[in-house]
């Protein structure tokens, strides 16, 4: 039985671990043929190795386009124009606002919220081309909630759900679907690097921090990068093809505390 995506081309930043490596991976047992770009470029061909189906592994600074637009003209090269772009790419830092350097928030918006912007740019001439494709930005529950100590992380996901909507109305008229995902606490490198620094910051042991970060959910436990891959694998195939501008909650229903 053929795959949801079957034959199509999908892009995955950060993809060489946590979400984007889980998503990929899915992405290819689903049929389609995945590139995995990430800055750790050793890393991304490993995890292209691993998941095999003639996926890709390749690097890219999502901040810097020209790297951006050499890995899209690298993609298209080897396995033909984009279908289907995740925007996983991402970073935490945490401060608090008073002790906050400049370098530290344009870091954050710089990754986060442009390099969604620039990977999504170098794709679309490709979707606009076929009258097709779908665009899945990683956004977070902290996109639609506040969070001490993680203002930056926060702004850059609020944009990239406000960028997710405006975009979605740029290009519905070419068939191109952009919609969001807000993952909640996910056991990934990224979310315990998060969790230390917040503790680190706060003055409190670590288990503090994870007793109020598994509070927050009424289910009382974390999420999985399994459960974000499977939403977007949803969003990428013709099962979600009348949604757009959307920023789906995989939170253990955070947003509802």
């Amino acid at each position: 039985m053929a795959g949801r995506l079957q034959g199509r081309v999908a892009v995955v930043t950060g993809g060489a671990s946590g979400i984007g490596a889980a998503t990929g991976a899915l992405f290819a047992a689903e049929g389609a043929r995945v590139a995995f770009a990430d800055l750790d470029a050793a890393a991304a061909r490993r995890q292209a190795a691993t998941v095999g189906h003639g996926s890709l592994g390749l690097g890219v600074d999502v901040v810097d386009e020209d790297s951006v637009m050499a890995m899209a003209g690298a993609v298209r090269e080897a396995l033909g124009p984009v279908d289907i772009l995740v925007n996983s790419a991402g970073i935490m830092r945490k401060a608090w606002v008073k002790d906050m350097p400049r370098a530290l928030w344009d870091q954050v918006l710089a990754v986060n919220l442009t390099g969604t912007f620039l990977a999504s740019k170098a794709v679309l001439p490709d979707m606009i081309a076929k009258n097709a494709g779908r665009i899945v930005n990683i956004a977070s529950i902290a996109g639609k909630v506040g969070e001490p100590t993680a203002s930056a992380y926060s702004a850059s996901k609020f944009g990239v759900i406000g960028f997710t909507r405006s975009l979605a109305i740029e290009v519905a008229k070419h068939n191109v679907l952009v919609n969001a995902i807000c993952p909640g606490p996910i056991a990934t490198p990224l979310g315990e690097q998060g969790w230390r620094e917040g503790a680190e910051i706060e003055g409190v042991g670590l288990d503090r921090i994870m007793t109020r970060v598994n509070g927050r959910s009424p289910l009382g436990r974390l999420g999985t990068v399994e459960q974000v891959a499977r939403m977007a694998a949803f969003i990428a195939s013709d099962d979600c093809d009348f949604t757009t501008g959307s920023a789906f909650n995989v939170d253990g229903g955070i947003i509802m505390t």
